[in-house]
């Protein structure tokens, strides 16, 4: 019976991401992305709050997919106003000529979701994992 509450509870912190990513400050957050194989431009950094609403069109189903592939599930945050911090990280991968960007989704100084986008307006969008340069 211990072994099933167990499961569950880690479940359910790995579902919402990483619970103990601090990102009170750009030093925090600067630190996860550079743990992600990117190089910020940290004194760039823009700040917008965003709603996530209740309901979910296709377009907040389709994002949360994304972060479902990274551990994090924006479903916990219905309603909530979150904070998204954007950070320009320059070219990655080899032989990609777009510029991208990292949004990180916070909630209570905490890392909750976000996603790595090619500035493109039709480039790709990847989910917060580890960059291989």
């Amino acid at each position: 019976m211990f072994t099933l509450f167990l499961i569950i509870v880690c479940g359910q912190f790995y579902a919402a991401g990483n619970p103990a990513v601090n990102a009170k400050t750009n030093a925090d957050r600067v630190q996860f992305i550079k743990s992600l194989g990117l190089i910020p431009d940290e004194n760039n950094v823009t700040k917008k709050s965003v709603l996530i609403p209740f309901k979910f069109s296709d377009v907040y189903i389709n994002y949360n997919a994304l972060q479902n592939k990274a551990g994090y599930d924006l479903k916990m945050y219905k309603g909530e106003k979150v904070t998204v911090y954007t950070y320009p990280v320059g070219k990655i991968g080899q032989g990609n000529r777009d510029e991208y960007y990292i949004n990180l989704m916070t909630y209570k100084n905490r890392i909750i979701g976000g996603d790595i986008s090619s500035r493109n307006f039709h480039g790709e969008m990847l989910p917060l994992k580890r960059i291989e340069r």
